[in-house]
């Protein structure tokens, strides 16, 4: 068998700076793959619920048929302090969706009503159930209002009369498209 000592192969330095090269190179590569990565699954929407208070009031509005009734009117401003946008799909008190309780029958008006209505910060109708949302940009804040009616009014028809009145407590509670709650407690005043 003949060996071959004219053949000359790269030197040590040369190899070792070829493989440290390519290793830095893979491993930049790899991070900025992985950063990619992790920048998708780390946005988050997180809602802070930064004041809520209620007034009793009364006024006409189209959701009632222009009729002069009177209302809890609780009003919450919100902020979203996550890193991506915060859709509010629903609203529950006591852990029912607005919607569900009992539509109002107005005397004298053909139809019915709802008793809980959701109004968006430019005091536009919230139906959630027929799939409005309410979107909150990272950073920015919203206000959104509920407004409940009150019992005492004539022109509501005794069977359809909610059970709520002033001194109560409620859980007011918003959720997100996220699936995330956002809870408080109002009173009644």
């Amino acid at each position: 068998m003949r060996v071959l000592k004219s053949r000359r192969g790269v030197s040590p330095v040369i190899a070792t700076v070829i493989l440290v090269a390519t290793a830095i190179t893979i491993a930049v590569a790899v991070a900025y793959w992985m950063g990619g990565i992790t920048s998708q699954y780390t946005r988050f929407e997180k809602v802070e619920i930064l004041s809520v208070y209620c007034e009793s009031t009364s006024g006409t509005h189209d959701v009632w048929n222009n009729t002069d009734v009177h209302y809890w009117e609780i009003t919450m401003n919100l902020r979203n302090t996550g890193t991506t946008e915060a859709t509010i799909i629903g609203a529950f008190i006591n852990g029912k969706a607005i919607y569900d309780y009992d539509t109002v029958k107005i005397t004298g008006e053909t139809g019915s009503f709802y008793s809980i209505v959701a109004f968006d910060d430019t005091d536009s109708p919230v139906y959630f159930h027929l799939g409005d949302t309410v979107t909150i940009e990272p950073g920015s804040s919203t206000q959104l209002t509920i407004r409940i009616l009150q019992n005492k009014d004539p022109v509501i028809s005794d069977s359809y009369k909610l059970t709520f009145t002033s001194g109560t407590t409620i859980e007011l509670a918003l959720h997100s498209g996220a699936g995330n709650s956002y809870m408080k407690m109002v009173t009644l005043t």
